[in-house]
């Protein structure tokens, strides 16, 4: 069976903070992108992880929240991993939550398996 796991964080950083904190610790260089909807975002798709998304939880240039429920949070970082084995992708998702944990970048809000038949 097929697992895939996905982490939602936010963080009371700004995301260029984050986006500095992932290069400076574990080498993670995300690529800034740009998106009519929510602006600059950072991404990065490597070892660490398959998608591993950076951005302003405020919609710029309006008072809309990307995550309404979670708007105490300047910035919500997204990470997959559905590539690989299923021991490998939960390694690397558990060493993802200790080290954002370890460094105080962000806390879980979501953290989820999904299994396909």
């Amino acid at each position: 069976m097929k697992r895939s796991y996905f982490l939602y964080f936010g963080s009371n950083r700004n995301k260029e903070d984050v986006n500095a904190l992932l290069s400076q610790y574990w080498d993670i260089i995300c690529v800034a992108h740009d998106n009519y909807y929510c602006g600059c975002y950072y991404l990065y798709s490597g070892f660490y992880a398959d998608r591993l998304t950076v951005k302003d939880n405020k919609i710029a240039g309006t008072e809309e929240w990307l995550d309404e429920d979670n708007r105490h949070y300047r910035t919500l970082i997204e990470v997959t991993f559905i590539h690989g084995r299923n021991a490998d992708k939960l390694n690397r998702c558990e060493f993802i939550k200790e080290a954002f944990a370890q460094l105080k970048i962000a806390e879980v809000i979501g953290d989820k398996c999904i299994e396909e038949i």
